[in-house]
């Protein structure tokens, strides 16, 4: 990949911003403190303007004036409204306009009053669910042509990024496998999309979730199918993270309570909000009463889990943070967001508290924010070590094929790597590291980058400082031109001595 901008690494906010209760709080500083350069929020058509012609611009004045540049903001606006759109609801799920003029109005209104100060525009999110969109890929067409007009008009210089495909396919490439529910109806609605309003966006925006492993060749397969469909625009991710609950095979007896809350979800009550999945938070709090006796891979999720299954979850992020995004970047994303920034677990029954409830970094302290999670260091960590990325290429190393090893080209920096051992994502980190010896670095560093040009950067004999995503020294060597490298399933830095 080849950055386009200092950082690739961001992290969204959180789906409510100034609405529903939960401020519009101040938080780029705490944004830029752990390294990262861009995020998103989420803005709601009812929030925005709650009667015809009246506006509110209350959440976005206070996150635009955090903004020191257009590019550190993404603006996602869901069209949910409780007189505007065809399903009444003031944030899930959003549902057609029903006058597209209206709509034209409210965005062309937004854009111009943040001209110069938003670059990224997006319109509603995951739309192949219908928690996020209550209509037909058509009428998301009509309503993204408008869209994209209105934000062109507005402002020449912002940039379209197409509402997130939940990513949640696994490519026919991968060969015999388990798929994910209704993934050939995700893709075929994307397809219309993309076929019949190709240039109606500027950015094709893909969540990475799932299985770290798969992300190459998710990107590399919708990369195909955009260009098979006359469309060549870069793919970005504005959300990601892992491990998720389901991604571990002891939580799938429980992946029915999804289709639960979806269904519930779609339905609202009097004040817009949508209607609490009961059915779901029952099975939940029978969970709770008999969690001793569950399987670690679900009690870590809980709440109240004992502390070293919640140390070893947050061990778990932490891993694959850092993988998610060196092979995101080696599949030429130019840049990711980490899904979330605030830490907001809600009620202890309710599902997403069980799927998102643990992935906030910062919590709420004062007026201000805290770090909550150890992850949040790690994400630091990672950006001051990669943040000025301009290449990663993965290196294959003969007869290891466990191994996964990059190569990554930092601007004006020496080039460094980064390696781990690939593992059970949860039993990995209890098999001992293994010794990898790589010879001559720059003789593998060959791909279709030209990243053997780059050969003088090697790392010099003697000079390895190796430091595992955690901080900890890791005991590398080079002896007699070999890096000799100890690998688990956490991932290491290996860079130049000073």
């Amino acid at each position: 990949m080849t950055a386009s901008a200092p950082s690739p690494f961001g992290i969204g906010w959180f789906i409510l911003y100034g609405h529903f209760g939960v401020p519009a709080v101040k938080f780029m500083p705490d944004l830029r403190a752990l390294g990262a350069r861009r995020t998103k929020i989420y803005l709601f058509w009812q929030q925005l303007e709650p009667e015809p012609g009246r506006y509110d611009w209350s959440a976005p004045d206070a996150f635009v004036d955090q903004l020191k540049s257009p590019d550190e903001g993404l603006i996602a606006l869901c069209s949910s409204s409780m007189w505007a759109t065809r399903t009444r609801s003031a944030m899930l799920p959003p549902s057609p306009a029903l006058d597209l003029e209206q709509y034209r109005r409210l965005v062309a209104t937004m854009v111009d009053r943040y001209r110069g100060r938003v670059r990224f525009w997006q319109n509603d999110c995951e739309p192949t669910n219908p928690v996020f969109w209550a209509g037909t890929a058509e009428e998301y067409v009509a309503q993204l042509r408008v869209f994209s007009s209105a934000v062109r008009e507005a402002d020449p210089d912002a940039v379209v990024v197409l509402g997130g495909h939940d990513g949640l396919f696994r490519p026919g490439e991968l060969g015999p496998g388990r798929g994910f529910p209704r993934q050939e109806e995700g893709l075929a609605f994307f397809d219309h999309v993309v076929a019949t309003a190709p240039d109606a966006f500027d950015l094709f925006d893909l969540r990475l979730y799932a299985d770290p492993y798969t992300i190459v060749p998710r990107v590399e397969h919708m990369r195909r199918r955009l260009a098979a469909l006359g469309a060549e625009q870069p793919i970005v991710c504005t959300e990601y993270g892992g491990p998720g609950l389901f991604e571990f095979a002891e939580n799938r007896a429980h992946v029915s309570l999804m289709s639960t809350w979806s269904a519930t979800t779609t339905t609202t009550d009097a004040s817009g909000a949508p209607m609490s999945d009961t059915t779901s938070a029952q099975r939940i709090a029978a969970l709770y009463d008999e969690m001793a006796s569950l399987p670690a891979q679900t009690q870590m999720f809980m709440q109240g889990c004992a502390p070293e299954l919640e140390a070893k979850l947050r061990r778990l992020q932490s891993r694959d943070l850092v993988q998610r995004n060196v092979l995101a970047l080696s599949a030429g994303v130019p840049w990711t967001m980490y899904w979330e920034l605030v830490a907001a677990p809600g009620p202890r029954d309710d599902l997403m508290n069980l799927m998102f409830g643990k992935v906030g970094l910062l919590g709420p302290c004062g007026d201000g924010l805290r770090v909550v999670s150890p992850v949040a260091e790690v994400f630091a960590r990672m950006a001051r070590t990669l943040g000025d990325v301009r290449a990663v290429a993965r290196i294959e190393v003969a007869d290891r094929p466990e191994v996964f090893l990059f190569r990554v080209e930092r601007g004006d920096a020496a080039a460094m790597y980064v390696a781990w051992e690939r593992r059970d994502a949860f039993t990995g980190e209890d098999v001992p590291a293994t010794e990898v010896q790589i010879p001559r670095l720059a003789a593998l560093a060959r791909d279709d980058n030209g990243l053997a040009a780059l050969a003088r950067d090697d790392i010099p004999p003697r000079s390895v400082r190796a430091t595992d995503v955690f901080g900890s020294s890791v005991d590398a060597r080079v002896e007699e031109g070999m890096l000799r490298l100890p690998l688990s399933v956490t991932p290491v830095y290996v860079e130049a001595r000073d």
